[in-house]
């Protein structure tokens, strides 16, 4: 049965009345990155606010694709311009193309007034992708069982390739395990999964302390945030999936 998810709260009026601090305690290690570079991921030493804003929308269930996102923005303005005369909406996005739907109702000022000890390092993290080449086939890990004697013969030709000294013949057996991994990905690649695995380096930040940042909300926001918060029975996360965190929301 599908769900019913109440937004009405983004159509009232953005009166920011209430300021609160919003304490953010890691529980494990963050990789805060801003954007999608190719080899290296660099953390950042703290969330961005749209980390924040993406993280509140979770705890809050609304996962919403971009298209409702800019109909929902739409709504907003001219609802906002209807009842209350606001002809502008700041509507940031990051450099993902992340747009919030609660920045009219809360404001969050960054950089943090609390920051926790900090410590960085290095570490793989695999990334999914999904192609429509051999590489999807290279770093698949499972497949089905209807195209393993494809898949060996040409991990088969490409070690006798290795091991071949005639320029020759190495490059007829190269080729053949080329055409070969070409046609799983044209006639079978539904038998592989969705995506594939990249390992990446990727830094990240292992804290002692917590996040404390001011953030300036409307009373019902305040109320809504502050309800989830205590129904929470589970950690959220920032960053990765894996950033897991727990939130604090402070009256001021």
């Amino acid at each position: 049965m599908r769900k019913e998810i109440d937004i009405s709260v983004l159509f009232e009026k953005p009166d920011l009345d209430k300021s609160a601090i919003l304490w953010i305690e890691p529980l494990a290690p963050l990789s805060m990155v801003v954007s999608m570079p190719g080899s290296y991921y660099r953390s950042q030493g703290e969330p961005s606010p749209f980390m924040i804003y993406g993280m509140l929308e979770n705890m809050l269930g609304w996962h919403f694709d971009d298209k409702i996102r800019r109909d929902i923005v739409k709504k907003m303005k001219t609802e906002f311009s209807k009842k209350f005369k606001i002809k502008e909406l700041s509507s940031e996005s990051s450099e993902v193309s992340y747009t919030p739907i609660l920045q009219q109702h809360v404001k969050i000022e960054s950089p943090a007034l609390v920051q926790p000890q900090k410590q960085f390092y290095e570490d793989f993290w695999t990334q999914h992708l999904k192609d429509g080449d051999e590489r999807h086939l290279g770093g698949s890990r499972n497949y089905d069982l209807k195209i393993e004697r494809m898949v060996n013969l040409s991990k088969g030709l490409e070690k006798q390739a290795k091991a071949e000294s005639d320029k020759e013949m190495k490059k007829q057996l190269t080729d053949r395990a080329k055409r070969i991994r070409a046609v799983i990905m044209k006639r079978y690649k539904m038998y592989m999964p969705n995506y594939y695995s990249s390992p990446k380096k990727r830094e990240f930040v292992l804290t002692t302390g917590t996040y404390g940042y001011k953030v300036h909300l409307t009373d019902s926001f305040f109320s809504m945030l502050t309800n989830a918060i205590e129904e929470l029975s589970y950690p959220l996360y920032i960053g990765t999936n894996e950033g897991w965190v727990n939130i604090k929301l402070q009256i001021l």
